[in-house]
């Protein structure tokens, strides 16, 4: 299997920017790296707070334990707008670490 082919695969199935740094793409590995984990904590600080929120609720007796109640409490919440910037960076990561992993030529 070609070198690209393996670095896009490690950029797909692993982390954004997994695969530049094992093409030895280090700085561009960074730029991709850095705003996917930014990206992915944020959202997933996100998603922790709302399950903290139903899981208290669920326990105080609010809320009963139907899953389509939970779910109708969970659709009713609005996402914050930095979390949906969060998930558009994080695909814009995703799908870029891929594409140059595959498209830009290797120096040398």
């Amino acid at each position: 299997m070609r070198r690209k082919n393996v670095g896009a695969l490690l950029s797909a199935l692993v982390f954004p920017g997994v695969g530049q740094y094992y093409l030895g793409r280090r700085r561009r590995a960074l730029l991709f790296l850095v705003p996917a984990v930014v990206a992915a904590i944020l959202y997933f600080n996100f998603a922790l707070d709302e399950a903290n929120a139903v899981a208290d609720q669920l326990l105080s007796g609010k809320m009963a334990a139907d899953p389509a109640a939970i779910e109708a409490q969970l659709a009713g919440a609005p996402t914050p707008v930095s979390v949906m910037l969060a998930e558009i960076v994080f695909v814009v990561c995703y799908v870029g670490s891929i594409v140059e992993a595959l498209v830009v030529k290797p120096r040398g």
